[in-house]
């Protein structure tokens, strides 16, 4: 693949402002704009900030990932220079995937209870246009289980034998037919 370096700023001056890699610098200026990512703040503060004083450029093109990236690092060698969050050649932090502790995960949980829930008192109710289009949209597509091997299982209480997922909701230690 082909990258671009680029830069984003109020200030010509490289060591101002984002330096970033590309290889779809076009997608990539409209992806710096979309106000519900988690992406880079610092970044997001400034374009909100400045506005229409920010300029988007391509620095150097035709590069492959390497050199994009080793170029990327000489302009930002340490984290939080300009608008960048991390060093250069590096990915911005990510919290998807990072262990939290159980008392971290109890807070979150009870933040999140009743009133505080952000569903909590809303009923989901669909028009009756929705519900048609939902109904033409789904109409002729098979399932997704058409076809696909199921295990089946038999109740020691009843001798009954059915799919797993009914199976555990009706028999076994909730079965009424046997003893």
């Amino acid at each position: 693949m082909i990258y671009s370096l680029y830069h984003i700023g109020i200030d010509p001056d490289l060591n101002t402002g984002y330096i970033g890699i590309t290889c779809n610098p076009k997608a990539r200026f409209i992806q710096h704009n979309y106000p519900k990512t988690r992406s880079n703040t610092h970044l997001k503060n400034a374009l909100l900030k400045y506005g229409k004083d920010v300029f988007k450029r391509i620095v150097v093109s035709n590069l492959d990932k390497e050199s994009a990236e080793l170029l990327e690092e000489m302009l930002r060698p340490e984290p939080n220079i300009g608008w960048n969050i991390t060093k250069g050649g590096g990915i911005p932090p990510n919290p998807k995937g990072k262990e939290r502790s159980a008392e971290y995960r109890s807070n979150i949980s009870k933040a999140k209870i009743g009133a505080n829930n952000p569903m909590y008192g809303r009923k989901v109710t669909f028009s009756e246009t929705h519900r048609k289009n939902l109904s033409i949209a789904i109409k002729g597509k098979k399932s997704k289980y058409l076809g696909v091997p199921r295990p089946v299982v038999i109740c020691p209480k009843c001798n009954k034998s059915g799919g797993l997922g009914s199976m555990q909701r009706w028999h076994f230690e909730r079965c009424k037919n046997g003893s």
